[in-house]
């Protein structure tokens, strides 16, 4: 198994220097990631060729109608696509745009704070949005609070970190869209992408051969979680073989709707978001987002694990909660946890992402095992 921290430490070595001229031009990137691990990578122009390919198949199994405006909230580390009007294109970009003719497209950074991303998104009135579902979580949020929505969005698309059940039923009643996510990394492109059909995701294994494993490396059970595990069929540039990529999942049988290509049901998350509890048991928590917010109208939140039997509850809001609302705001969280979790909450003006956008809701500080 290789792991980021292997890759890390050996990206001098694991190059090939005998390259397939055919592969096309060789491009050096490199990733901050959100495990605390940066890595450089090679990619070939065939690589980018497929990737944009698998981009070019997810646009059509979503059945996308190409003429309409299409906005983007994502993080940027610069200061580019920041307000007052963020940026705006002829089209949606390639590769799309070399094979349709679309309708606009427009950039905002994520770094602008949620009023100001919902009155510029109210002004575009976009058929298509791409977002972290982080972010997406804090629009639902805010529209709720202010009794408003978004009128014409057909589907919000999610990148980046993992989404919940919830989630897609927040965008289904409040915006009266679909969610679509994707399921990628900076190191092996598009990994799989959500049925059309269906919620579960669909393994591009003409690019990539994706296993989920047990820790003793055996091969997990059908609707069994496990660590997935993805070796690059293509990229001779870098050879990624059995890449442990940082995440958990659950393979399942078949799709029923005739798709041959291998189905990954879930995308659990990473290790460290996994809550513990005393008697040592791992689990995927579920926080009660929705409950929170008949209660108070929470801007953002973090749950982090510093113990097994204490917990952080880091919240952004406008106005300090009372104490009775600071209980009822606990009492959801430890009766979704599933433990009476002692629960402190402490107050934020903003929660940071990453170096690279990414933000996890939920981070335990206990060691892994």
């Amino acid at each position: 198994m290789l792991t980021r921290a292997q890759l890390q430490e050996n990206n001098g070595t694991i190059d090939c220097d005998l390259l397939v001229e055919a592969h096309g031009v060789v491009t050096e990137s490199m990733t901050s990631g959100s495990t605390g691990y940066p890595v450089k990578f090679r990619t070939t122009a065939l690589t980018s060729t497929l990737w944009n390919a698998v981009n070019i198949r997810e646009q059509l199994w979503s059945d996308r109608e190409f003429d309409k405006s299409s906005a983007s909230i994502r993080w940027h580390s610069d200061a580019i696509g920041l307000l007052p009007k963020g940026l705006e294109f002829e089209n949606w970009g390639l590769p799309i745009s070399a094979f349709h003719k679309t309708g606009r497209g427009y950039f905002l950074n994520s770094s602008t704070d949620i009023c100001t991303q919902i009155t510029w998104l109210q002004k575009l009135q976009p058929s298509y949005l791409m977002t972290h579902p982080s972010n997406l979580r804090a629009l639902m949020a805010q529209l709720r609070s202010d009794g408003t929505t978004l009128h014409g969005v057909l589907e919000v698309r999610t990148v980046a970190e993992s989404i919940s059940d919830e989630l897609r039923v927040d965008v289904a009643e409040q915006l009266n869209a679909k969610l679509v996510d994707v399921y990628s990394s900076e190191e092996l492109g598009y990994m799989a992408i959500q049925c059309p059909v269906q919620n579960q995701y669909h393994v591009q294994s003409e690019n990539l051969l994706l296993e989920v494993l047990r820790e003793d490396s055996s091969s997990c059970a059908l609707n069994k979680p496990g660590r997935i595990v993805v070796t690059s069929l293509l990229n001779y540039a870098a050879p990624l073989i059995r890449y442990e990529i940082g995440d958990y999942g659950e393979l399942a049988g078949p799709c029923s709707y005739g798709r041959d290509l291998p189905v990954l049901k879930t995308i659990n998350g990473r290790v460290r978001n996994m809550l513990r509890h005393p008697d040592v048991s791992a689990r995927w928590p579920n926080f009660g987002f929705r409950k929170f917010m008949l209660v108070a109208p929470l801007r953002q939140f973090q749950i982090v694990q510093h113990t097994l039997d204490k917990i952080e509850l880091k919240i952004v809001v406008d106005e300090k909660l009372t104490d009775g609302q600071e209980e009822a705001v606990r009492e959801i969280l430890r009766d979704n946890l599933g433990h009476p979790f002692a629960v402190n909450l402490s107050y934020h003006s903003q929660l940071p992402r990453s170096a690279n956008g990414k933000f996890e809701d939920f981070i335990s500080m206990l060691p892994n095992k």
